[in-house]
């Protein structure tokens, strides 16, 4: 990630830390909407705090012609205010905690804008007002989902941050997510990979892993580990089933995501992690720190390794069948037993592990939602799976 001090306008995502467009930030923040040719650019302002009119007249100003196509989503209070007369280019959304609409109301713009010439740009004013109505770990999630796809279709944006109005844990979440850091606090620490942190911060127990890691020890047996997790999240001593659980969830889920961003390896039954003991404890601050009660919307990645409903078999070709429930880990845990049963093989032992078969994990957090209908189908060596609706059902392979 480059750092500048300067304002040249710089491609990629950019994060600016100065005050709202409105304030002695307006120049510099409509300098960086800037290319070779204004009057051939497709611009896009998210604002919580300027009205459309506002936005599009400082575009006016200091290029004097409207954008080729432009696009104003005015969120929040100013939602309802007066509109510019070009009202099909303004949305306003009244709430300001729906990310979801948000992000849909952005890729509408930008991915018609894809399709044709010129350069997009984007002007997002501003996380400090975002973080106003979401926690932390929803922001993040947001900013680290949309930077990605910026880059995908070619968008050059900014994204502003008030200076003053953050503490240095909050500024280390967002900083890695950008390729440019404009007037920004110096970073103290190495630098925090978006993707370790985004698994942390999606999973407790992943960072329960992380921080025995830290405190106790850097290698570590994994029934140590899942012992440890039991007595942390059990009121009273836990028992063998609910460690057993815990073991489970770890081989299936957790540590397989933590190897795939390199925050530890698995050798056996052995973990060791793969990054400095003050490292993995400010991985564990900062994640901890977006901790929040709140679920996200659990979505399956490319819908690998998911296939969608197909004709029912005939019952009488079950090699096995069993439910599970809403609990949490009852669909990774249900699973693993059913495939321990039918192969004669303890659930933590079974190989491959579930992560490498399916996306357990977003599998999982649906099956977690009593208003969601689950349905998926998938290949587990000889073995046909089918998880419907709070069933298991097991079908030899033909």
């Amino acid at each position: 990630m480059k750092t500048a001090a300067d304002s040249t306008p710089s491609p990629g995502n950019v994060l600016v830390f100065s005050p709202a467009i409105g304030n002695q930030a307006d120049e510099e923040c409509v300098s960086r909407l800037s290319t070779a040719n204004p009057s051939a650019t497709n611009a896009l302002f998210v604002s919580y705090r300027q009205s459309p009119e506002t936005l599009l007249e400082g575009w006016r100003e200091q290029f004097g012609d409207d954008p080729a196509s432009f696009g104003i989503i005015a969120v929040g209070t100013q939602g309802s205010a007066s509109q510019t007369e070009n009202d099909q280019n303004v949305v306003s959304l009244a709430r300001p905690d729906c990310l979801g609409r948000l992000q849909t109301a952005m890729y509408i713009y930008l991915e018609q804008w894809s399709a044709a010439d010129g350069q997009s740009v984007l002007c997002f004013d501003s996380i400090t007002s975002m973080l106003r109505h979401v926690n932390r770990m929803t922001a993040f999630r947001f900013v680290h989902s949309l930077t990605e796809s910026l880059h995908r279709i070619d968008v050059t944006a900014h994204f502003h941050m008030h200076p003053e109005a953050h503490d240095v844990e909050t500024v280390a979440m967002f900083r890695p997510l950008f390729d440019t850091v404009i007037d920004g606090p110096p970073d103290t620490g190495s630098e925090i990979s978006p993707e370790a942190l985004s698994v942390l911060l999606d999973s407790p127990r992943r960072r329960s892993v992380c921080r025995y890691l830290a405190e106790i020890a850097d290698t570590a047996d994994v029934s140590a580990i899942a012992d440890q997790i039991a007595k942390r999240e059990s009121e009273t001593m836990p028992s063998e089933d609910t460690q057993e659980r815990i073991h489970i969830t770890l081989r299936h889920v957790h540590l397989p995501k933590l190897v795939e961003t390199g925050v530890v390896e698995l050798d056996g039954e052995t973990v060791v992690s793969k990054i400095g003991t003050e490292e993995l404890e400010r991985y564990c601050r900062i994640a901890g720190q977006g901790e929040s009660d709140s679920e996200t919307e659990p979505t399956i990645s490319n819908g690998d390794g998911l296939a969608g409903r197909i004709p029912s078999k005939d019952k009488s070709d079950e090699a096995y069948w069993t439910v599970y429930g809403t609990d949490r880990d009852s669909v990774v845990v249900t699973l693993a037993r059913a495939l321990g049963t039918v192969s004669d093989v303890r659930p933590t032992k079974l190989q491959p592990v579930l992560y490498d078969v399916v996306d357990i994990d977003a599998l999982q957090r649906l099956a977690e939602r009593e208003e969601t209908s689950v349905y998926a189908t998938f290949n587990y060596d000889e073995y046909e799976v089918v998880v419907d609706g709070g069933e298991i059902r097991l079908y030899e392979s033909n």
